[in-house]
């Protein structure tokens, strides 16, 4: 019988307002801060100064790194790591969605080794040879990727299109603040790919959990179903706060340990041979995840059919096709698409595929279904 391991040091706040808490929270963690933002939202909807005036009156110096984008590159982490270091920080703020999450998570690493922040990621450099130089708070304003309650991160080394994952201790934060309201300013179609994220980090992990376990299915079935009930809700109602609590909850937990708790398993193919898709061609994360779904399902019939069943019957209330009523649910929401609306190039599928398999840490070469440049191949063309 496999062994669960439940583990975490991370304080989570949540709760609308709860952006109110960044300076106090922040007090106890550390003097110096280096906020991370992306591009311009966090400024032009006023939370940078906010944050920053917080962070003053509770005592903190304030300087920010800047620049941030989608499927962050490993380049731009490390000169966040540099200034970081010129700063003597000893403590990073991520003020911004998935991406910018992750890259803190990275520049943490990069500045407290002084390394390279990609060697963590391709597997030359091992964290736990190093000790922390400062300490890591998350603030989303994003529901997507949860890296807010666990230590994962995926940045991206452009130089070799290589899009890799890490969960290392370091990369911990010590606090996260979850504030729904504070998701209130993403564009709706952002929204729309972060609730397809959320629901994919849950879904995969119960599908390629072969056996199941009751508890771990019931708690996994119920975060994909406020997904599926509340990301309509936040398309078509972008001020309905409720819906993005719901999303914001449901964020934080799908890709935690919580989806573990009754002995769950599995893990997720899907984001793995997306990482080369958007690796490659800097396509963003949701819109590839959502071009991919329905032809995975379809492909996976043949050997996950009891679990892709269960899934239609226990969270769309269908015993019909289950990749025909997930395909109808991305349409409600504006993602349903195709590599070809994304611009991927069908000549380049089987470098692609190569990419997926170098870059999984040798999960594709296992999985059940898609687990060679071919089988890879033959997805990216239904995909097409």
């Amino acid at each position: 019988m496999a062994t669960t391991i439940f583990q975490t040091p991370i304080k989570l706040v949540v709760g609308a307002g709860s952006v109110e808490k960044v300076g106090e929270e922040a007090a106890k963690l550390g003097k110096r801060a280096l906020i991370v933002i992306g591009g311009s939202s966090a400024k032009k909807t006023g939370l940078l100064d906010k944050v920053s005036a917080d962070l003053k009156a509770n005592g903190l110096e304030v300087f920010v790194f800047e620049g941030i984008t989608p499927n962050p590159r490993s380049s731009t982490v490390d000169e966040g790591a540099r200034m970081a270091a010129e700063k003597n920080i000893d403590l990073i703020i991520g003020l911004g969605g998935g991406s910018v999450m992750d890259a803190s998570k990275a520049l943490k690493l990069a500045y407290s080794s002084g390394l390279p922040s990609f060697d963590f990621y391709s597997g030359k450099a091992d964290s736990n040879a190093f000790q922390s130089k400062a300490a890591l708070m998350l603030v989303p304003t994003m529901a997507a990727t949860g890296s807010e309650f666990n230590h994962w991160s995926v940045i991206t080394n452009w130089e070799t299109h290589e899009k890799r994952a890490i969960g290392v201790p370091m990369a911990f934060p010590a606090t996260s603040i979850v504030d729904p309201a504070l998701t209130l300013t993403m564009p709706v179609s952002q929204v729309a790919k972060g609730g397809v994220d959320i629901f994919l980090h849950v879904m995969e992990n119960y599908i390629t959990h072969d056996a199941g376990a009751a508890l771990s299915d019931g708690i996994r079935e119920a975060i994909m179903k406020v997904v599926v009930e509340w990301l309509p809700v936040a398309v078509k109602e972008p001020t309905n706060l409720e819906a993005r609590k719901n999303l914001s909850w449901a964020s934080s937990l799908a890709c935690s340990q919580a989806i573990t708790f009754g002995g769950g398993q599995g893990y997720r193919p899907i984001h793995l041979i997306e990482h080369a898709i958007s690796g490659l061609y800097d396509v963003q994360h949701g819109d590839g995840l959502s071009a991919l779904l329905p032809s995975w399902l379809r492909q996976s019939m043949s050997k996950r059919s009891a679990r892709i069943t269960k899934l239609g019957k226990n969270v769309f209330d269908t015993d019909g096709d289950t990749a025909d009523a997930v395909e109808k649910w991305l349409d409600s929401v504006g993602m349903k698409t195709s590599l070809s609306k994304l611009g991927v190039p069908e000549a380049q599928f089987a470098a692609a595929a190569q990419n997926a398999l170098d870059t999984s840490r040798g999960f594709l070469a296992k999985d059940a279904v898609h687990n060679s440049v071919e089988t890879i191949t033959a997805l990216y063309k239904a995909a097409f």
